[in-house]
This record gives structure tokens, C-alpha cells and sequence, in this order.
């Protein structure tokens, strides 16, 4: 069993888990093209991000979570979208199934190197008319094209 992603799927698999809480981060070239990264576990991209430790903030966790899936030190810019629409399910290897409840972030580097690590296999720099060339998951495509929309309110889903 691999991992897969669904939105508004009426074939996804019920949610068997408590909802967690994750983050997502998005991260502008001088060019206006996102930082995406292919995951380890299948052949899916995703924007950098993960589900928060106890005791720790969305904002903190957003932080480090693109330190240990990128190298890349950032700091955040501003809150883009909140993401916890149960028609957004996460079916992963281990049996567990998860609606999906992510805070996405715009941030901005302030020091490392762009690497891969365990969680990360990869990664593409991409503009609005290049998402489609990938297969991305559903989350971080919404959350890309909300970016782009440099919109001053949340998008809430």
C-alpha cells in the first residue's frame, strides 16, 4: 500500500484517526515560482510541511519543518489558508486515515541551503502554468494557487 491523497473523492477511504493538526509552507523565488518537493513515500509533490509536535506552534512548526525537509532556514511571512475541509482525506501505508487540517504559510529564507533529506526526494521550482506537469497533492495545489492570488484575507476551506 502506498500513500494517496483525495479531494471531494466519493471513493476515498473514511477518515479511522483523530484529526492532527500540520502545516504547510510556501516559498517564492525572485521569480514568483514555488519551491515544490517529491516525497519519499510515492510519487506524489507536495509543498514542504508536516503534522505539529505537543507543545509546539503552527508557526514553530512551519519553521522546522522546512529546516529538516529543505536545509533551508526561514521565517514566516504571513498566514495564507486553512485547510480543513473533510472532503480532503490522507490515506497512508500504515493504515491510518486522515482528513486533512493544515495551516499554510508564506515564508521567507533567511539562511541554509536548498538539500534533500528522508523526507524529500527532490525538488522544482514552479509557476502557476507549470503545477500541472507534477502530480501534487491536492492541499498544496489549492494552497499554490491561493499564493499566487496574493489575496490580503485567508482562504478558508
Amino acid at each position: 500500500m502506498i500513500e494517496q491523497f483525495y479531494y471531494n473523492d466519493p471513493n476515498a477511504p473514511k477518515p479511522n484517526v483523530a484529526v492532527s493538526p500540520g502545516v504547510s509552507a510556501i516559498l517564492f523565488d525572485e521569480c514568483q515560482r514555488i519551491l515544490f518537493m517529491k516525497r519519499t513515500q510515492g510519487d506524489w509533490w507536495c509543498l514542504p510541511g508536516g503534522r505539529m509536535d505537543s507543545g509546539e506552534s503552527a508557526q514553530d512548526c512551519c519553521v522546522r519543518e522546512m529546516a529538516e525537509e529543505t536545509g533551508l532556514h526561514t521565517e514566516i511571512v504571513r498566514l495564507i489558508a486553512v485547510n480543513t475541509s473533510p472532503l480532503s482525506v490522507c490515506s497512508y501505508p500504515d493504515g491510518n486515515v486522515h482528513q486533512s487540517f493544515v495551516l499554510c504559510f508564506e515564508v521567507r529564507q533567511v539562511g541554509g541551503h536548498l538539500q534533500e533529506s528522508s523526507e524529500s526526494a527532490g525538488f522544482r521550482w514552479l509557476s502557476p502554468g507549470e503545477i500541472d506537469s507534477i502530480r501534487l497533492i491536492p492541499d498544496s495545489r489549492l494552497n499554490a494557487l491561493d499564493a499566487w492570488a496574493n489575496s490580503s484575507q485567508v482562504f478558508l476551506r
